[in-house]
């Protein structure tokens, strides 16, 4: 989040907080929050797609999971 919304943010809830927020400033803040969640959405996604693409193409999975554990040969190694 920029720091100038940021900042307005803050500038907001203290208004809400005292009670003297106007109504087009609650309009202004709220747009201002879905603007910034969208920018991290679209972010969010461009980032996930350059890494799924990078390691598609480096021959790894496109997956972050790691294989499931194997208990069974876990316990056996133990003994158990």
């Amino acid at each position: 989040m920029s720091e100038v919304i940021a900042s307005k943010l803050q500038e907001w809830r203290q208004k809400a907080a005292d009670g003297t927020i106007t109504l087009d400033e609650m309009r202004e803040a709220i747009a201002a929050i879905r603007k910034e969640r969208v920018n991290a959405q679209e972010k969010s996604t461009t980032s996930r797609t350059r890494k799924a693409k990078a390691d598609a193409s480096s021959g790894g999975t496109t997956s972050s999971k790691s294989a499931p554990i194997d208990s069974d040969s876990l316990l056996g190694e133990l003994g158990l």
